[in-house]
């Protein structure tokens, strides 16, 4: 699930960087979002500090997990889980990861202004004496 996540990742990293988008006037409109950035800083580093105030006063009651059986198989145990109880989550992933490739091919190929768009009809039906002219010149002596 880690590497699939991280290809979704990179995907969308992806899609950024092909959009295009004016990097001015996206700063401006994200400045005024810092009361609410600062907001979920906070936030966070209070849980944080929370977690770690508990554990260190002993708050929290921290069992170690039971042994594990020797013939146990961590990939065997999580392929189990994915293709029986989280096949429908997992199919529901590999949609939407497919639906954000197209989207990601249909944001790259839209029209954009100032856009010289190949055309290989007209390519392949230039003659060589339309493009390439042959120049007679008498040879120059050197002094």
């Amino acid at each position: 699930m880690l590497v699939y996540v991280g290809a979704v990742m990179v995907l969308f990293l992806f899609v950024v960087m092909m959009l295009d988008i004016d990097a001015e006037q996206f700063r401006k409109e994200l400045a005024g979002y810092w009361p609410l950035t600062l907001a979920v800083a906070g936030f966070v580093v209070f849980a944080i500090i929370n977690v770690i105030v508990v554990r260190h006063l002993g708050g929290a009651d921290l069992k170690t997990a039971p042994g594990l059986p020797v013939n146990y198989s961590n990939t065997r145990a999580l392929g189990t889980a994915l293709f029986t109880q989280y096949a429908y989550p997992a199919q529901l992933a590999a949609v939407i990861l497919l639906v954000a490739s197209v989207a990601a091919i249909i944001l790259t190929l839209r029209a954009r202004a100032g856009r010289k768009p190949q055309n290989i009809s007209r390519q392949v039906a230039v003659r060589a004496k339309d493009r390439v002219r042959i120049v007679k010149m008498a040879p120059e002596k050197r002094p």
